[in-house]
């Protein structure tokens, strides 16, 4: 046979693996589920074919946020549904979830906790375990942020739970989570080791405060805080401001709100260590080395220590170089470039994912 025909063919048998290999584009249903007086509504994005098929639950990040993880302020940003979309391809079922007062999801996101998200994380996983297309005994989470922690809340307390894949998930209590963060957003900003140090002065007193909740000590010096600054604006500026010790009390009052919300109270003194050590089942911890949000120096050592206390024998721990807390390729990590960074994951990051998880589950 001449060489042009063995090419062709070969060509042929290529284009027919491709065809083989391909699945049909998944399908998409509305889901609902509920729990107490709460109601959430979803997305569930079914591979091809009956099933049953192993899933994957979306756990938001902090702040309300819906089922295609938007954020305010960065437009464009969708990785709940790029996740959804990738994995489902791949055999892998996803729901994705409004937060409670999200979209079309009942109940008020203000005046939740972790531990109320965790609940409907769980009413979540209960719900598509009863869904036929659903193989029960493969349905895991995967959590952004405060959501991997929700997922190790879950995890630890339901044996059912299968994996656990936690995007920039934190291993240290709220309180050495702001310090770093503080921190880091500092540096990034380019301040010296002084102003840093000041920084983290300041927000060392302010976090006790709200530890200790003396709201009338914390509202004081919050206020002295936020007039200082005032006051050090230049004098043009001041003039157009106008009656600074109104507008440092205006200030002071949504900060003082937030302080005293149950969701601050919790994610202040809980230690989702504790939840890691009793998780047992194979668990993805993926950060990015550029985030100011959830540090990896900081969080990857107590991850680790925690899930070897519980006797886990499968954890993969992958650091993307360049990714922010977003997984955006970055420059510096700062919260300022989310919204000019291109809206994609950093390569390689869904595969990492998919991989992963294809490598643990049976797909059908």
């Amino acid at each position: 046979m001449e060489p042009w025909k063995w090419i062709a063919l070969a060509a042929l048998m290529l284009a027919i693996g491709f065809l083989v290999i391909e699945r049909p584009p998944p399908a998409v249903v509305e889901a609902s589920f509920s729990h107490d007086d709460v109601t959430l509504a979803g997305t569930l994005t079914l591979p091809a074919g009956d099933g049953p098929h192993p899933a994957v639950i979306l756990i938001s990040g902090s702040g309300p946020q819906n089922r295609d993880g938007e954020i305010p302020g960065v437009p464009g940003y969708r990785p709940f549904r790029w996740i959804a979309e990738h994995l489902a391809r791949r055999g892998v079922a996803v729901l994705r979830y409004d937060d409670r007062g999200v979209g079309d999801s009942t109940g008020n996101h203000a005046t939740a906790t972790s531990a109320d998200f965790a609940d409907d994380a769980e009413a979540a996983f209960k719900y598509l375990q009863g869904r036929k297309e659903i193989d029960p005994n493969q349905v895991g989470f995967l959590g952004h942020s405060e959501g991997a922690t929700v997922a190790a809340m879950v995890a630890a307390r339901n044996p059912d739970v299968a994996f656990v894949i936690a995007m920039a998930g934190p291993a240290v209590d709220g309180y050495a989570l702001t310090l770093k963060q503080v921190e880091r957003l500092a540096r990034v900003g380019g301040a010296s080791d002084d102003q840093v140090a000041e920084a983290l002065r300041q927000q060392r007193t302010v976090l006790d405060l709200a530890q200790a909740q003396d709201w009338e000590a914390l509202e004081g010096y919050l206020h002295r805080l936020i007039l200082a600054q005032l006051q050090a604006l230049p004098d043009r500026h001041k003039a157009a401001l106008g009656d600074l010790e109104a507008i440092a009390r205006q200030r002071v009052t949504p900060q003082m709100a937030a302080f005293r919300s149950p969701w601050y109270q919790f994610f202040l003194n809980h230690d989702p260590a504790r939840d890691w050590e009793q998780v047992t089942v194979p668990v993805l911890a993926l950060f990015g080395k550029l985030d100011v949000q959830v540090d990896v120096d900081q969080n990857r050592p107590p991850l680790e220590s925690a899930l070897a206390r519980a006797g886990n024998p499968d954890v993969t721990v992958v650091v993307f170089p360049t990714a922010n807390h977003l997984f955006q390729s970055a420059w510096a990590g700062g919260l300022d470039e989310y919204a000019t960074l291109a809206k994609e994951f950093v390569p390689g990051f869904l595969n990492t994912i998919s991989d992963w998880l294809l490598a643990r589950v049976r797909t059908r």
